[in-house]
């Protein structure tokens, strides 16, 4: 393959991918997808708690980051009324430090729902915003299960650094 054929295969997939992720603007008022329950998975005011955490950072309250800064975390999510509705398996690093200071991470993770959805997120996050308390959202894609192909995000807010985090994931389809 040439570059040219490279460079036209490689637009190709790029303007599928926008097509498939970008959300719709301004859905029409009876939206098929949108307007449907069961094409919408709304979970909010989860309860994130930690089940394994491993940093090349000895400092877990994420007060002294450095760029070589590499972390796993395995998390539980639970609903409002305490039931246990899935687990994240995420990792995150140290990317760069811009130019007021901060930490610019990328944190990304898989989500397992007891449903069997499998979603995807990924994203960055302003490490010192987040260690402060500051809600991050990142992009999320239902990559298995009854919400395959479905798009939205994911936000998480500490409680407690890296112990707890009030979360919230919506999907939807297209």
């Amino acid at each position: 393959m040439t570059t040219t054929e490279n460079e036209t295969t490689a637009e190709a997939r790029a303007q599928r991918i926008a097509e498939l992720a970008a959300p719709p603007f301004a859905p029409e008022k009876d939206h098929p997808l949108l307007s449907d329950p069961e094409n919408v998975l709304w979970l909010a005011d989860l309860d994130e708690k930690l089940l394994a955490y491993e940093s090349t950072n000895d400092d877990f309250e994420g007060k002294n980051p450095t760029l070589d800064d590499f972390a796993r975390v395995s998390y539980e999510l639970r609903d409002a009324e305490g039931n246990v509705v899935g687990t994240t398996q995420g990792v995150g690093r140290m990317l760069r430090k811009s130019s007021d200071g901060h930490f610019i991470a990328y944190y990304s993770e898989e989500i397992t729902l007891n449903d069997g959805t499998v979603i995807r997120t990924g994203g960055l996050v302003d490490d010192a915003r987040l260690t402060a308390g500051e809600q991050a959202t990142i992009p999320a894609v239902g990559v298995a299960g009854p919400f395959t192909g479905a798009v939205g995000y994911r936000q998480f807010k500490p409680v407690e650094t890296h112990k707890s985090y009030l979360s919230q994931i919506v999907l939807y389809r297209r």
